[in-house]
């Protein structure tokens, strides 16, 4: 073979193995950043770190992408509507159906860190960067619910989770535990949240809020640094889990009254026990089963999976999920979700706990990968308590 066709061969291979890469490129995406499914459990919508929204058919194992330059925070579908709300890189949120009619769109003045709006697309609630929390009425008004902090993202890496119960009444955010002081009563009360800065600037813990009245009720104490919590869809519970492995829960009717979830190991810790710190009686293991391997307490999200009644609690480098019972401190079942491949639960990534999504009312769960921009997606069936993984995409 000649010099000159050696020359052609090897640049028709580089020519080719670029057009792939271009392809490749084009078409794949990166690890999703956050998911969201919709209430019927048909269909999920991911936000990819490479700025790709992709509209997932859960049903006929179908993907569309939606956009390529998608707000990586900005994936969320509408409580009880075929609808889903997304942010442009230009600051545009769209509320887009499923058929892809766009139903309402408007400009902000930032990125979002998280939002939702109404069933009835007239109210917006949103996140930004320093965990503010920010109401965009119907008319374009937009007035300030929590004041901006510049180091809370930059701080803590990760995102202020917000949920909202189904009557749309309450609200729960959550950032990060209060470290505990070292006099009684331990933990800053909200009017001293907000005598330190207007508008509950450093309100970071997880706090039950108001819709109507526009502000926080009740600040729920307990967690330690990096901080997830979530909202029945009923508004009756609130449950929060931590990178310490705290595990709370409180109901929103008596939200003074604290209450601990089980460890997987040890039980629930006794807080008026009048032994000595280390004493295995400061800890009931009445109610524990049989601890799976791979697990652990240290959290990474929380996420109802049927209705108000469960709920699944996902550990931090693993691949287990805990499933407990509403109203109840003691794990039901452990879950595995497969080894392969690794889930956005491996790596530490809190900023990326918006990649794990449930529909609570059809029992699905989606859940993005640790390294490339796959889902897996699991059925939850209440009656027989298992949860089958019935979709991967690599």
């Amino acid at each position: 073979m000649s010099k000159f066709n050696l020359r052609t061969l090897l640049l028709l291979g580089l020519m080719l193995a670029a057009g792939y890469g271009l392809w490749q490129g084009y078409h794949s995406s990166g690890p999703i950043m956050s998911a969201s499914v919709s209430e019927n459990g048909a269909f999920a919508i991911t936000a990819h770190k490479d700025q790709k929204l992709i509209l997932w058919d859960l049903k006929k194992h179908r993907r569309k992408i939606i956009s390529r330059n998608a707000n990586i925070y900005s994936a969320y579908f509408i409580k009880q509507q075929p609808t889903f709300l997304w942010q442009g890189l230009d600051n545009v949120v769209t509320a887009q159906s499923v058929n892809g009619e766009v139903q309402k769109a408007f400009e902000l003045d930032k990125p979002t860190y998280g939002h939702f709006m109404t069933q009835d697309l007239n109210t917006y609630y949103y996140s930004d960067i320093g965990w503010g929390i920010f109401r965009r009425s119907e008319d374009g008004s937009t007035e300030t619910l929590k004041a901006t902090d510049g180091r809370a993202f930059f701080g803590y890496h990760k995102l202020l989770n917000l949920s909202m119960d189904d009557s749309e009444q309450l609200m729960v955010s959550a950032g990060s535990g209060e470290p505990k002081g070292f006099e009684p009563p331990y933990y800053r009360s909200l009017q001293d949240v907000l005598d330190q800065g207007a508008e509950y600037r450093y309100l970071y813990s997880v706090a039950l809020w108001n819709i109507e009245a526009r502000k926080p009720t009740a600040k729920l104490d307990g967690n330690s640094s990096k901080t997830h919590a979530t909202l029945s869809p009923d508004g009756q519970w609130v449950v929060s889990a931590d990178e310490a492995g705290i595990g709370l829960f409180w109901n929103t009717n008596q939200p003074d009254m604290k209450h601990r979830l089980s460890s997987y190991h040890s039980g629930v810790y006794l807080d008026d026990s009048p032994y000595e710190t280390g004493d295995l009686r400061n800890w009931d293991d009445s109610g524990l089963i049989e601890a799976s391997a791979g697990l652990h307490t240290f959290t990474i999200a929380l996420a109802f999976i049927h209705n108000s009644e469960y709920y699944l609690r996902f550990g931090n480098n693993s691949h287990m999920a805990a499933l407990f019972k509403t109203g109840s401190p003691w794990p039901v079942k452990y879950f595995d979700l497969g080894e392969s491949p690794k889930l956005v639960t491996y790596g530490s990534q809190y900023s990326r706990n918006t990649a794990i999504a449930t529909s609570p009312e059809a029992g699905i769960l989606a859940m993005g990968h640790q390294s490339t921009g796959g889902i897996s997606v699991y059925q939850f069936d209440p009656d027989q308590l298992t949860l089958e993984r019935i979709w991967v995409v690599e």
